[in-house]
């Protein structure tokens, strides 16, 4: 499991003042990068520039169950549903005090930048992905 906080800010929320929903993927794709980074030591910048990989979204499933104001903070944890051999599939949920507010579920898969064919994650991205979601 990862964890980390994000901040709800004004730029995310609509004129009812709540988060507006399309600004939760944008909150969620920050929250995969921090995961990449922060907690696989695999900056998607390295990915993308240095191994010409991607990573896109095949899939995106959203609940929402309560909503997020500005200035609350978020507090998401990601969980590994299943780790393919050429695709991750990730649960979000973003809760402030302790309430649900969102779940996020994710399908990425492993992609060649040039031909934009899919393939299987590296080893050492593997172990990573395995070790964290043991913890």
């Amino acid at each position: 499991m990862f964890q980390v906080q994000k901040r709800v800010r004004f730029a995310h929320c609509d004129a009812a003042g709540i988060v507006f929903y399309p600004q939760y993927l944008l909150l969620e794709h920050e929250v995969f990068e921090d995961l990449f980074r922060d907690g696989l030591d695999y900056p998607i910048e390295r990915s993308i520039e240095g191994d010409r990989k991607g990573l896109p979204a095949v899939k995106i499933e959203m609940e929402f169950k309560a909503p997020s104001r500005c200035g609350e903070v978020l507090d998401f944890t990601v969980t590994t549903l299943k780790l393919g051999r050429t695709s991750l599939s990730l649960e979000y949920e973003a809760r402030c005090g302790g309430e649900l507010r969102v779940r996020i579920k994710k399908v990425v898969v492993r992609t060649d930048l040039k031909t934009g064919l899919s393939e299987p994650l590296p080893d050492d991205l593997r172990v990573r992905i395995e070790r964290l979601a043991a913890s």
